[in-house]
């Protein structure tokens, strides 16, 4: 249950045998069904999720009344109403399940504990939110300087089990076209690799 959080945490520290005693009673398991509402666009939100299996999307409801997806989160992610938890605010988004998962989840105040209690562990977060910055910074980059054809091709390329596991609506969501041009872009993308 703890093995994907361990190599998760060891990319970023480097991780001993007795901190599986520290993270253990704080990271809580939580069997979770597709199509599960983690944390609703107006709730107050002070956990964070680990994700062991499954997939998760973050999203906001625009002015359309259309849903845009902000992020979507494979196995060995972390997920947050990020604004809501470091805020203490409303969230202004949702965070649900696309299939069955099994998460590690963790409150703000047991967080913060883990923080506390020693250099290493500081450390780690500080790395984790450099990781999660530079992530939000590339996608920002490639939405403005990338072609839907691009960005849907880096995707498949950085991700593949996000397009194997996603429905192709909050994909194309995602990557900021509609459904039926993605259609058209995975057709194109087939037909040149036939040939």
């Amino acid at each position: 249950m703890y093995e994907t959080l361990v190599n998760t945490i060891s990319n970023l520290i480097q991780f001993q045998d007795n901190d599986l005693s520290i993270i253990k009673p704080l990271f809580k398991p939580y069997v979770v069904k597709k199509d599960s509402i983690l944390v609703d666009k107006g709730e107050y939100s002070n956990m964070a999720f680990f994700i062991n299996t499954g997939y998760l999307r973050y999203y906001k409801v625009v002015e359309t009344g259309e849903e845009q997806t902000i992020h979507l989160l494979s196995p060995g992610d972390f997920a947050a109403s990020f604004c809501s938890f470091v805020t203490n605010e409303k969230s202004d988004e949702t965070l649900h399940t696309i299939t069955d998962s099994e998460l590690l989840i963790i409150n703000k105040n047991d967080l913060e504990n883990l923080y506390d209690s020693g250099v290493k562990w500081q450390i780690f977060g500080r790395r984790l939110m450099e990781t999660l910055l530079l992530e939000k910074e590339k996608r920002i980059i490639d939405q403005l300087s990338l072609s839907a054809q691009a960005r849907y091709i880096k995707l498949m390329e950085t991700n593949p089990s996000l397009i194997q596991n996603v429905p192709i609506q909050y994909i194309a969501s995602y990557i900021g076209i509609q459904p039926e041009s993605l259609s058209r872009i995975r057709k194109q993308i087939f037909l040149t690799n036939v040939k």
